[in-house]
C-alpha cells in the first residue's frame, strides 16, 4: 500500500465545495483556560457545533453527495457506535434515502434510539464493531450504499476538510492535536494540513484500552483489538484488516499518537464545561487530556485540538464534573 492508493488533496478541495450545504463550517476559537495552564497559544476546533453535533457528518456528506446511483429501495447502511450513525442518518433524510444503521449489542440504548429518531432502522449485531461492519457489508452485497467510516477514501477527504479549515483560519498553528479511531479523521486531517503546511506538527490521541490504530501501528500492521468500556466510546472499533488506506496515511503522515487514561478523560471533559463552557464527549476531550497530562514537548507554542464531537450523556458528564472540579483548579492553580 503506498501514496498512490490514497485520497489526494485535490480531493479534500473538492470535498469542501461537496458538503458545504450540508456540514457546517466550524469555528476554531482561544481557549484562555488551557492556553493558562501550558503557557501554550491552544485554539479549540468546534466539531461539536455540526449539525449532528460530531464531525462524521463531513464525511458522511461527502459519500452520499458524491454518489448519484443510489437504490432507492436499498438507500444506505453504515456500522457505527453513534456518531457516525447519526450523520449517515441526517445527510440520507437530507437526501431523500433510506438509512440502515448497524450497531453491536454493547451501542448505549440512548446511541440507538437517537438514530431511529432522525428516522434511520437499527440493526443490532453481537458485541464488536468489527461484527457490526460484517453485517453492513453484508447488506451492500445487497445493494446498499455503504457509507464506510474507515475505508472509503471520499470518507477520509470528507474529513480532511477540518484540516482546510484550520490552517485556513490559523496558518501559524504549530501542532494540529487529533483523536483516533479507524483513522480516516486522523488521516485526512494529516493530507490537509501537511499539504498546505509541511512543518506543521500532526499528534493522535486515543485511550488507552482498545486502541486499534495504536496497536496496529506498533505491529506494523492492522490488528484486531478487544473492545473495553471507556469514557472515549466514540473511538472504539478496529481499523479492519482490509485497510485500504488509513493505516498507511497515519503512519506515514502523522508525528505522534499518544495514549490517555480514563482518568485523565474524564479531567479533560470537566476542563472543558469547566473552563471553556463546552460540553464534550469523552472522545472529543481526548486531545485536552493529552495537553494537559502528556509530555509538553509534543506540542508546539500554538496548539489546535479538534473537539470532535458532543454526544454525551448527562449522568456521565455530570460525574466528570463533580469528581473533577478540584483537579481541574489545581491544574489552573500550578499553571506551567
Amino acid at each position: 500500500m503506498n501514496a498512490a492508493h490514497w485520497p489526494a488533496f485535490e480531493d479534500v478541495t473538492d470535498a469542501a465545495k461537496r458538503i458545504e450545504s450540508v456540514a457546517n463550517r466550524t469555528p476554531l476559537v482561544p481557549s484562555f483556560g488551557l492556553s493558562r495552564m501550558t503557557g501554550a497559544e491552544v485554539r479549540l476546533k468546534l466539531e461539536t457545533t455540526q449539525p449532528t453535533r460530531a464531525f462524521k457528518v463531513r464525511g458522511a456528506a461527502n459519500v452520499i453527495l458524491g454518489h448519484e446511483d443510489i437504490d432507492p429501495d436499498q438507500g444506505v447502511v453504515a456500522y457505527s457506535t453513534g456518531n457516525h450513525g447519526r450523520a449517515v442518518a441526517y445527510v440520507a433524510a437530507r437526501a431523500g434515502h433510506m438509512a440502515t444503521v448497524c450497531m453491536s449489542h454493547n451501542t448505549t440504548s440512548d446511541k440507538q434510539d437517537s438514530l431511529r429518531a432522525m428516522g434511520a432502522i437499527v440493526r443490532l449485531v453481537g458485541k464488536s464493531q468489527d461484527e457490526a461492519a460484517e453485517l453492513a457489508r453484508s447488506l451492500q452485497e445487497s445493494g446498499a450504499l455503504l457509507v464506510d467510516p474507515i475505508n472509503d477514501p471520499l470518507t477520509t477527504a470528507g474529513q480532511g476538510t477540518i484540516g482546510l479549515e484550520i490552517i485556513d483560519d490559523w496558518a501559524e498553528v504549530d501542532t494540529v492535536v487529533v483523536p483516533v479511531s479507524g483513522g480516516a479523521l486522523m488521516a485526512g486531517v494529516a493530507l490537509a494540513v501537511k499539504s498546505e503546511s509541511p512543518t506543521t506538527r500532526l499528534v493522535g490521541v486515543s485511550m488507552d484500552r482498545g486502541a486499534a490504530m495504536y496497536e496496529s501501528l506498533r505491529a506494523g500492521e492492522p490488528v484486531v483489538v478487544d473492545e473495553v468500556e471507556s469514557l472515549a466510546d466514540s473511538l472504539q472499533g478496529g481499523i479492519t484488516h482490509d485497510n485500504h488506506h488509513s493505516f498507511e496515511m497515519v503512519r506515514e503522515l502523522v508525528d505522534d499518537l499518544v495514549l490517555v487514561s480514563e482518568s485523565e478523560i474524564a479531567v479533560a471533559m470537566a476542563e472543558a464545561v469547566i473552563e471553556e463552557r463546552l460540553i464534550v464527549e469523552g472522545a472529543g476531550a481526548t486531545p485536552i487530556a493529552a495537553l494537559l497530562f502528556r509530555d509538553r514537548d509534543v506540542f508546539g507554542d500554538r496548539i489546535a485540538l479538534v473537539a470532535t464531537g458532543a454526544m454525551v450523556d448527562d449522568v456521565t458528564l455530570t460525574r466528570a464534573i463533580e469528581d473533577n472540579r478540584s483537579e481541574v483548579a489545581r491544574l489552573l492553580s500550578s499553571s506551567r
